[in-house]
């Protein structure tokens, strides 16, 4: 059963296309790179974390909201796909924490400013740990779009329902449960980021792929050996 529930706003989806041979030394060899059309791809994700609480227990004022981002590609494992994290950016420390010691997750604490007004949202990042990373972006948002075919690209990129992790060698499978995502476009305004590059694969030079989407209900289940 679910250990913990969250909520999920004001997401951005950015993707792009990347080598395989610029992902594959920093993909443990355990895991297979997941391809669409035998291209592998890196994205981007900021949003607002909302509502955190652990399951039956009641959120905790102070501790139930943050801003993160995560960098992030994808990997079948056994044949199941999922994600595989390079890092995660969260704006409160008790928040990385807990996520590294229980989750087993790449967390870092770093400074996150996130607005919307008038239509516009702008999310800005500064990590100051090691390896230090920027990112700043200016989107609105456009016309709602069709739930994605099973066979598409969006749905590829976004319908993801586990995470893998490594400790001690062990490969541990983390389950997020979420209804289907409704997406809409993404119409980026301006946007730069040192994110990727602190994972060790140089910046794309092509503008992204982006969607965006408003509002997501979460259930997190405990990892488990996979």
């Amino acid at each position: 059963m679910p250990v913990m529930h969250q909520e999920w706003d004001d997401l951005l989806f950015m993707h792009w296309p990347v080598s395989a041979d610029l992902l594959r030394p920093l993909v443990p060899a355990t895991f297979e790179l997941d391809t669409f059309e035998g291209q592998t791809w890196i994205g981007i994700t900021p949003f607002a974390l909302r509502n955190l609480h652990l399951t039956s227990l009641p959120p905790v004022p102070g501790l139930n909201a943050f801003d993160e981002l995560n960098v992030r590609t994808y990997v079948l494992y056994n044949g199941v796909p999922g994600i595989w994290f390079f890092s995660l950016d969260a704006s409160k420390l008790v928040a990385v924490v807990a996520a590294r010691v229980f989750f087993m997750l790449p967390y870092h604490r770093a400074s996150i400013e996130f607005s919307a007004e008038a239509g516009s949202h702008h999310f800005k990042l500064h990590r100051s740990t090691t390896p230090e990373a920027e990112f700043e972006a200016v989107w609105r948002v456009g016309l709602r779009l069709r739930a994605p075919d099973l066979e598409s690209l969006a749905f590829f990129l976004v319908e993801r329902y586990c995470y893998f992790a490594i400790n001690n060698g062990q490969v541990f499978q983390t389950r997020i449960y979420h209804a289907p995502w409704i997406l809409d476009e993404a119409l980026l305004q301006t946007h730069r980021s040192t994110m990727i590059s602190a994972a060790g694969i140089p910046e794309p030079a092509s503008e992204p792929l982006a969607h965006f989407s408003r509002h997501l209900a979460v259930e997190i289940w405990p990892p488990t050996p996979a």
